[in-house]
């Protein structure tokens, strides 16, 4: 069942009805289901080719092609592009409406050389009709700052990119509607918007069942997901995973990690880039404020939910997991950190609520940037500033069960750090808030307090 892809699905559709060829970039987080709204946009539209491409040299990707693809015609047994591309349209010929090619992971053909995008063009530019390509990727760090580089002047036949992004948190609640709210926050901050691994959760078991048996279990797919989707994109995975443990585990500047591993600061800098590559790891900066000598400069994190729930629960531990039983490993390991470890991911869900806010012009404020303020004592999680200059902030409590005065006056703390004088400040919290925060809520209008319930 196809999610809340209908927005990406009407894209698409509205490219193919385009005049002319269009080349499109598709690219986004493996898993997040680039590939099955692809399918769906195919099976609803005749005249369609999809090829799966493999990390493999050229010679072995052609002649798997030529063995193995749809197209019903002889291809030589060691087939050249242009071969590839002629059998194509020769398969096409009687298609009435545009036809579309699609080349899954396109990202591989291009590692060894640019053949396959010359000839690509090439044959764009003498077929005797028009095509749609979509060109899909996992790699999106190197979509956004490598690919134009290596195709070089052919990136201007690209007629546009298209990021799918991780499916929603009211998506993963409409998926999983029998959870409880505050199962479906831990539970999104667990498997994130991937739909790929919303799959080997059970509706109909709560959050806690689902990760004793669908996680914990030895014989559970998930158990090692984590590790082996890190292994089967990248070598020298020992390397990678000491350097992903020490980021699941606070360790995010460049000088924790180096006195953490003791690897050369150029060879950590090599390792993250390629996990920034893969959509593993991100570089976060906080908002340009006045108070920047009270900022850091810039942290790494783990920004896919799983993996970062894999080094942080399963990786270091993978020896008990072999003689306990999966119940207490979850007491001893899971229950007592999981709180802490859904408080990294509240944020994003409040962050959610504001953007719809914020679209249907129901804020104070109708904020046009925003971003976190990432403090050497401190974080505002949310500011949001106006074309105006008219700031309103947010911070976000998911671990304590209580939010109290005493955090509000750290985010007051806080915002003489960043120089930043709110005009509005937005309160969210999992638990309630007590009368010190409640009295000033009532006194100054424009603090505003947010509960579960409304989210």
């Amino acid at each position: 069942m196809l999610i809340g892809r209908d927005s990406e699905l009407t894209v698409l559709n509205e490219y193919k009805r385009r005049s002319g060829n269009q080349v499109m970039v598709m690219y986004g987080l493996n898993g997040v289901g680039k590939t099955t709204l692809v399918r769906e946009f195919m099976e609803d539209n005749t005249g369609c080719l999809l090829f799966d491409c493999k990390q493999v040299f050229e010679r072995e990707q052609l002649y798997q092609w030529s063995n193995v693809s749809e197209l019903p015609l002889d291809m030589p047994e060691y087939p050249e592009y242009s071969d590839l591309f002629e059998a194509i349209e020769t398969y096409f010929a009687d298609n009435e409406s545009k036809s579309v090619i699609v080349f899954d992971e396109f990202q591989y053909l291009l590692k060894y050389s640019n053949d396959f995008t010359n000839s690509l063009f090439d044959f764009l530019a003498t077929a005797n009709q028009n095509y749609f390509v979509i060109l899909i990727s996992s790699s999106i760090e190197w979509v956004e700052n490598s690919m134009i580089s290596k195709i070089g002047q052919r990136a201007r036949g690209i007629t546009g990119f298209f990021k799918v992004k991780e499916l929603s948190f009211d998506d993963f609640r409409t998926y999983f509607t029998g959870f409880r709210y505050d199962e479906c926050v831990t539970g999104y901050a667990i498997l994130g918007g991937i739909p790929k691994l919303w799959k080997y959760f059970d509706k109909d078991q709560s959050l806690k069942d689902n990760i004793i048996k669908n996680i914990l279990n030895k014989n559970a797919p998930l158990l090692t997901y984590g590790e082996n989707f890190v292994g089967s994109e990248l070598r020298e995975t020992s390397v990678y995973s000491t350097i992903l443990w020490a980021l699941a585990n606070g360790k995010n500047k460049l000088n924790d990690l180096f006195n953490h591993t003791q690897f050369s600061r150029a060879k950590i800098s090599v390792y993250i880039k390629n996990l920034m590559e893969l959509g593993f790891v991100s570089k976060e900066f906080s908002v340009d404020t006045d108070g920047r000598s009270n900022t850091q400069k810039g942290v790494y994190d783990i920004c896919c939910n799983y993996v970062d729930f894999s080094y942080k629960f399963l990786f270091p531990y993978k020896d008990e997991l072999d003689y306990k039983d999966s119940v207490t490993f979850f007491n001893e390991h899971i229950r007592p950190n999981l709180k802490k470890y859904t408080s990294k991911y509240f944020p994003g869900i409040c962050k959610d609520y504001l953007d719809k806010e914020n679209a249907y012009s129901n804020l104070p404020i109708k904020y046009d940037r925003m971003g976190s303020w990432i403090g050497k004592a401190g974080t505002i999680d949310f500011v949001c500033r106006d074309a105006n200059n008219h700031v309103l902030i947010a911070f976000c409590n998911w671990e304590k069960p209580m939010m109290r005065f005493e955090d509000y006056e750290w985010l007051m703390y806080c915002c003489k750090q960043a120089k930043i004088k709110p005009d509005y400040i937005y309160l969210f919290s999992a638990g309630d808030f007590d009368d010190g925060i409640r009295f000033a809520a009532s006194n100054k209008k424009n603090i505003r307090l947010v509960t579960l319930d409304e989210l």
